[in-house]
């Protein structure tokens, strides 16, 4: 399966002249850009069920849940799915761990004191990205691509992603939100439509270049 993920509005960084959208820093930054593979372990992920090649379109809107926009800051294609050993504890030797670096500001927030998205009963896995695949999208301005004009040009009005990525007509806050399944020829031609974007980040540009490390 293939998803739109929606996601409380991205902080900015500037790295070197790029300005990079992310995830807010203190909490385990889902998804996690700032490697060469995008790493995606805790939001959402009892909603979904990707499989290797499924496609995740990460965006945030201008006002949940009404928004008008949707503005794409993660194409994410899947390389990798990888159970963890211990679903509520893992180790910064662990061969899924990468680095130093995305155990302390990703995988970490499972362990003590944190104990962020503890499971009962589930298994839990990681996704990893495929690097030449993967990226964000950006347009000559620096700034995130809104997807709602492609999407209603082929045949997903607004109202229907309003509806459909909330929970209830109460619900206001964005974490709360549920993701849309897309079909395959869909999420390829979205994916084709944002790699033609003026510009495009990819893992390996700021894989080293995290702010706070």
């Amino acid at each position: 399966m293939n998803y739109l993920i929606y996601h409380p509005k991205r902080q900015l960084s500037i790295i070197g002249g790029l300005k990079v959208y992310h995830d807010s820093f203190g909490h385990n930054e889902d998804p996690y850009i700032w490697n060469k593979n995008f790493l995606h372990s805790f939001c959402h992920i009892t909603q979904i069920s990707p499989k290797v090649g499924s496609y995740i379109f990460w965006v945030s809107g201008d006002t949940y849940p009404d928004f008008n926009k949707l503005n794409c800051d993660c194409v994410f294609v899947v390389k990798e799915k990888t159970y963890w050993v211990t679903a509520n504890k893992i180790e910064i030797t662990d061969p899924l761990v990468d680095n130093e670096q995305t155990f302390r500001h990703h995988y970490n927030w499972v362990n003590p004191p944190h104990n962020e998205h503890l499971f009962k009963k589930r298994r839990r896995y990681s996704l990893k990205a495929e690097e030449n695949l993967s990226f964000q999208p950006q347009d000559k301005d620096q700034n995130l691509i809104d997807i709602v004009p492609f999407l209603k040009d082929n045949g997903i009005n607004t109202e229907t992603l309003r509806k459909s990525m909330s929970r209830t007509k109460n619900d206001k806050h964005a974490l709360n939100s549920r993701p849309y399944k897309l079909s395959d020829d869909l999420s390829k031609a979205l994916h084709q439509y944002l790699s033609k974007s003026d510009i495009i980040i990819k893992g390996q540009e700021i894989e080293n270049k995290h702010p706070n490390y």
